[in-house]
């Protein structure tokens, strides 16, 4: 099928009109974001029984049409590695699409590779090899051109293909809950994609270099960073690199110090010069008992013996599944349920079935 491109209203709405009675609809996304903190959405590509469409949002505005098919719970939207897609549906509709299909955690619980890519799975289930020269494009440079519509159009034309052929093995194997619970999840849990001040902190790199106050006033810093990205939609390293902020933190320097550390700190206005003076401040006023903790202990010899023993669970309960072990539990949820945390997708659902009951009695 040749993808048409959409770029104004009327036409968008007689596809909509013929695609709201589908049952399956395949979508993909192309954004950018090389310099920005939020994903800027450039084209929407939609595949149904008979018609591929790309939407170009910059031509005109489509939520309204486009929220027919996406919030439609009659409609199965079928995406693979949705996770950045769902990024920037969100930041563009200001909700997640629901429900959906995730044929790379389709894929996964059916024994392919852990995260493997639409292209590589398309070119072992079709022998057929895509296209990938348009990967880095710009996506808001205007006109696209024919070659990106191609492009663009090849990433939904298999997804519909894939979800039949994977939503029969998946129910053959009694695991449609699985895929089930686990997009659920994807679809609601929006926090995932809000701006984290409390946590930002730990996004600096080499931030277990610090000790004590340091870290108060890293993570004090870390908030006024983000909050001017936020603000400016930049990411962070553009407001500010991790070494700077590191040396920032270590030295505590006052704000007439802080020019001669680097002079990058003179391309902020004077009102940002001031709330990163206050940041500081702030971070050295932090009582002790408020300090970011880092844990630098090394595990013990017992704490060592267990972790191995519970990833050979995890991994003979996988080969018993055929499936990659890490789709049943990763090394840090492990760590974390040794650790005493009693939260996360271990301890519900199907995995909690399948391995997670039994790590639990291991570790109390």
């Amino acid at each position: 099928m040749k993808p048409t491109l959409i770029e104004d209203n009327q036409t968008l709405t007689q596809f909509c009109d013929k695609f709201v009675t589908e049952p399956l609809l395949a979508v993909d996304t192309e954004f950018f974001r090389e310099t920005t903190y939020f994903p800027h959405l450039g084209l929407i590509q939609i595949a149904a029984s008979e018609d591929i469409i790309c939407v170009d949002p910059l031509a005109f505005d489509a939520r309204e049409q486009l929220r027919r098919l996406f919030f439609n719970p009659d409609i199965i939207k079928v995406l693979h590695s949705c996770s950045q897609d769902m990024e920037v549906l969100f930041q563009y509709f200001d909700e997640l699409p629901t429900p959906i299909f995730d044929t790379q955690i389709a894929a996964a619980m059916l024994g392919f590779q852990d995260q493997i890519g639409y292209a590589k799975l398309v070119a072992l289930e079709y022998e057929v090899e895509l296209d990938k020269s348009q990967t880095r494009t710009n996506w808001l440079k205007r006109p696209l051109t024919a070659k990106q519509i191609e492009y663009a159009g090849e990433d939904v034309l298999y997804l519909l293909p894939l979800y039949e052929k994977f939503n029969q093995a998946l129910k053959d194997k009694n695991r449609e809950n699985w895929l089930q619970e686990d997009c659920v999840q994807l679809c609601g849990n929006s926090q995932r994609f809000q701006p984290d001040m409390e946590n930002c902190w730990q996004r600096v790199k080499g931030y277990f270099k610090l000790e004590g106050v340091q870290l108060a006033v890293c993570r004090s810093i870390a908030q006024w960073r983000e909050r001017l990205a936020v603000e400016q939609d930049l990411t962070r390293r553009r407001i500010m690199a991790d070494d700077l902020l590191l040396k920032l933190a270590a030295t505590q320097a006052d704000i007439k110090q802080i020019s001669n550390i680097d002079r990058s700190i003179a391309k902020f206005s004077h009102d940002a010069q001031e709330a990163l003076a206050q940041a500081i401040e702030t971070g050295l006023q932090t009582p002790e008992s408020e300090w970011p903790v880092v844990n630098r202990d090394r595990p013990s010899a017992e704490e060592k013996a267990l972790l191995k023993h519970l990833q050979g669970l995890v991994q003979d309960k996988a080969k018993a599944l055929d499936i990659h072990q890490s789709v049943l539990c990763s090394k840090k949820e492990l760590e974390k349920l040794m650790q005493g945390s009693r939260q996360g997708r271990l301890l519900t659902g199907w995995r909690f079935d399948c391995i997670g009951q039994q790590l639990l009695a291991e570790v109390e």
